[in-house]
């Protein structure tokens, strides 16, 4: 099997001033900085190498990362789709409104298609965002787009009550309580599990910088007040597979 240069792509995180100086303060190769390649392991092929560029931001998996992984490139692609399948759910809601053999939706009804078409956006990779500027900014943009679906405007903390929507910021905390529940109690036998029960069962949670993820998957068991320990979440791999009666005809 042979790599596909052309859709492989490098990036170097976290790179010194000097470093980045030296590359004329880009990350591209400069005079002293050759550029990245991939040799071939057959001295038969033609060319022995191939060169891999140098980017300064990445998409992995849906979540772009820039090479300080302060998760903002993140937040804007997330606002940006939010907006897009805001304008999905109002050109559904209007050509269903004037259309004769359709009725108007209802407010449950454009609530569900809010769920389903918008929501998503914001909540995908919620977890991985610290910073409180990027979180601020999503909720800002949720607000106005519920409001605007539902055609409510007003008081946007009543807005969220009233559809049953909590804030980002303690969705946040679920999420994260979620995945240090399956880092520790469901799947501990994981690499990532491993990994992180090996830089963490040493530190206390004042060495970590809060900016990276383990200080936050700690932090939200600390802003629950959760002890995984002696108050352990329910395992939902030990609990019996939910069996469904499907009728049919013979």
């Amino acid at each position: 099997m042979q790599i596909n240069t052309e859709k492989t792509k490098i990036m170097a995180f976290f790179e010194t001033s000097a470093l980045l100086h030296t590359q004329g303060g880009q990350h591209q190769p400069g005079p002293t900085m050759p550029p990245f390649h991939v040799y071939s392991p057959f001295p038969t092929s033609n060319p022995r190498s191939y060169p891999i560029d140098e980017v300064s931001q990445l998409e992995y998996l849906g979540l772009i990362l820039d090479f300080e992984l302060t998760m903002h490139l993140a937040t804007v692609k997330a606002v940006r789709h939010a907006s897009q399948g805001q304008a999905l759910a109002l050109a559904v809601s209007y050509l269903l409104r004037y259309d004769k053999n359709s009725s108007q939706l209802t407010p449950t009804q454009n609530l569900g298609l809010w769920k389903a078409i918008v929501s998503p956006h914001f909540l995908q990779n919620l977890r991985y965002i610290h910073s409180d500027t990027d979180i601020k900014k999503m909720q800002t943009s949720l607000n106005l787009s519920l409001a605007r679906v539902l055609h409510v405007y007003g008081d946007h903390t009543g807005l969220l009550a009233d559809t049953e929507i909590p804030p980002l910021q303690l969705t946040k905390y679920v999420h994260l309580a979620q995945l240090h529940f399956r880092l520790t109690i469901t799947r501990p036998d994981t690499l990532p599990a491993l990994l992180f029960n090996k830089l963490n069962s040493s530190l206390p949670l004042s060495n970590l910088h809060t900016s990276t993820l383990d200080y936050h998957i700690r932090y939200a068991t600390h802003a629950f007040k959760i002890d995984l320990q002696t108050d352990p979440l329910p395992d939902m791999t030990s609990q019996p597979p939910k069996i469904t009666n499907v009728p049919f005809e013979i």
